[in-house]
């Protein structure tokens, strides 16, 4: 330690000179020294400092070397600093922290001065606790939460814990192609958005906890991570750092309920305990799958990856995506029912200034299906933080900025309807800012026939699965071609029909949903110069359905379906080729292209 540093901290104390210096530890991938400093009379016998020190060549265990994890852990330390000087002040006496005496800067390194919670009683560091110990801690983390509900965390992390998300680009690539990787953001999301949001210690493991000697308190340190969120990131956090799988499995109940008794015990009386307790349970494995995220992709062997956090994980995404497609299937069956209805009234058509007639028209029935869909999908946009595109009424650039959103066709085939033939549908699908669908609903309200499709589960018809193997080898002879009715009216359909046997299922979306059951079925469109075409409306939820039955769905050039691209929502530009799962599409587009 310099001698101008040692100054400074024989004058702050009162003391008459430094004794000795012990280190506890070094800090995280060597950013410093965490020291007691051991002092002669005084106001202290000891303090703890903090030592930062960015290192010019960091060498993490995983190979985390990047700006990005270097930048996070500045950034930690700084929010560590405010924390003390400011946030900590407020800390109950139930839920005990070290004071912070100073806090500086010297010559580009940082130097925390705190209170030594030793000359207090907390001296004891454990490596494994019996029950009254868990729920010492439990009991900190509920008087520190009531304690800051609410508070907007200013100075601190935006979104707190080491694992946040936005934080962590590089494990969560580690993950891609997982299902966790699918949902890893509606997981955070949810999170986030979470009611009653409160702090967050962050890094609330049983090693940042220090007890007395009858292990009947605690105290917390290492506030680096501490930030707005949902509490039971903490508390999951915890309970997995202490506990294996099998007893978080048996014990989750019983730990819960400790942690909420306190909690009740802390909160203002203005606060609606009861609800408060309701979101914050349900918010519990929502938190296990969060950091699980983040393990698989950190170090995919982890001790803490068990039986138990895997199955919380499930039991999180299965959660939301039941939320999300009660939602959807509720929005998709009132509009189409209500478009039913409406079938033989009179209508006023509009148009929308498109050159194709099918994309062209619309009625007060779409504007109002619409409304009708929007209406019911409501809760969900903030409660996932969801974006919106929408085919009637203006479109704003959500879809590009939020982790996703919803798309909506509220009637798909418009033309159809409004001449009283089949071939119209409702469409609803939620899709991610990378432009994959994650769940999608279909609705032929003239049939009244549902089709469902979550990524990575598959496609319902009415409830009931579509076996993918059981479509094989029911088409037989040509290629159906199932195309929009303009398909007539091209110069070469005469030929066309040579080589395909041409069908007309109504719009876009009827159109492709036949490939589900003709799996030697194609959806063609061929590039424009013009604006519009199929849209991304018209193509998400249809899309993911396709693919889950081993279909295709690309551009004309044979490139993956992007459902979220930044210069149009509409595909004419580049065109379309969906395909059935017995399609080689390379085969299917030589007569095409011959032709048109």
């Amino acid at each position: 330690m310099q001698k101008h540093v040692r100054h400074r901290i024989i004058e702050l104390t009162k003391a008459d000179d430094i004794v000795r210096e012990e280190i506890i530890q070094p800090l995280w991938n060597d950013y410093g020294t965490l020291s007691r400093v051991f002092l002669q009379a005084g106001e202290h016998e000891s303090v703890i400092v903090k030592h930062i020190k960015i290192p010019k060549q960091a060498n993490h265990p995983r190979g985390f070397v990047s700006s990005i994890s270097n930048d996070r852990k500045v950034r930690s330390y700084e929010v560590e600093t405010h924390w003390y000087q400011h946030q900590n002040q407020l800390m109950p006496d139930g839920a005990p922290t070290p004071k912070c005496l100073d806090a500086f800067a010297d010559g580009g390194e940082l130097f925390l001065l705190l209170e030594d919670l030793g000359t207090r009683g907390f001296d004891q560091v454990l490596y494994s606790v019996s029950w009254l110990e868990i729920t010492v801690v439990l009991s900190w983390l509920a008087q520190f939460h009531a304690q800051f509900l609410n508070d907007a965390g200013e100075g601190l992390w935006p979104c707190g814990t080491y694992w946040h998300l936005a934080t962590r680009p590089e494990e969560l690539a580690h993950i891609e192609g997982t299902r966790l990787h699918r949902f890893a953001a509606l997981l955070d999301a949810r999170l986030r958005c979470g009611g009653s949001p409160t702090l967050v210690h962050g890094d609330a493991k049983l090693a940042n906890f220090l007890f007395t000697d009858k292990r009947t308190q605690v105290a917390a340190v290492d506030f680096q991570y501490v930030g707005r969120g949902a509490a039971m990131k903490d508390v999951a956090y915890f309970v997995g750092s202490c506990l294996d799988g099998s007893e978080c499995e048996r014990l989750e109940s019983k730990l819960l309920g400790v942690y909420f008794d306190t909690l009740h015990r802390c909160l203002p009386n203005e606060v609606d305990a009861q609800a408060l307790e309701k979101e914050w349970r349900s918010l519990y494995p929502v938190a296990w799958a969060d950091f699980e995220r983040f393990m698989w992709g950190w170090n995919p062997g982890h001790r803490k990856l068990t039986d138990y956090s895997d199955a919380t994980t499930e039991r999180a995404i299965n959660v939301i995506t039941n939320e999300l497609m009660a939602a959807a299937r509720d929005a998709c069956l009132a509009a189409g029912r209500f478009i039913q209805e409406n079938r033989n009234r009179p209508l006023e058509v509009k148009s929308k200034g498109f050159e194709s007639k099918a994309s062209d028209v619309v009625t007060e029935i779409d504007l109002k299906a619409q409304a009708i869909i929007l209406d019911i999908l409501e809760p969900t946009f903030k409660r996932y933080d969801l974006g919106l595109l929408a085919e009637e009424g203006e479109q704003d650039d959500s879809r590009l900025h939020k982790h996703a959103f919803w798309t909506i066709d509220p009637l798909d085939g418009t033309q159809c309807f409004i001449e009283g033939k089949p071939g119209y549908a409702t469409s609803i699908a939620l899709v991610s800012q990378s432009g994959q669908p994650i769940l999608g609903v279909v609705y032929d309200p003239i049939d009244d026939v549902l089709y469902e499709a979550v990524t990575g589960r598959g496609v319902t018809l009415n409830g009931e699965p579509i076996e993918v193997a059981a479509l094989s080898g029911t088409d037989s002879g040509k290629t159906k071609w199932f195309a929009d009715s303009s398909l007539r009216e091209h110069p070469s359909f005469e030929q066309l029909q040579k080589h395909f046997d041409i069908q007309f299922a109504g719009g876009a979306v009827m159109n492709c949903i036949q490939l589900l059951s003709h799996p030697n079925g194609v959806y063609i469109k061929h590039p424009k110069k013009t604006l519009g075409g199929c849209a991304i409306w018209d193509l998400a939820a249809v899309t993911l359905m396709l693919r889950e039955c081993s279909g295709r769905a690309h551009t004309y050039e044979g490139k993956r379906l992007h459902l979220n691209r930044a210069e149009s929502i509409f595909f004419g530009d580049v065109g379309l080729m969906l395909a059935g799962a017995e399609v080689e599409t390379d085969t299917v587009l030589v007569p095409v292209e011959g032709i048109i």
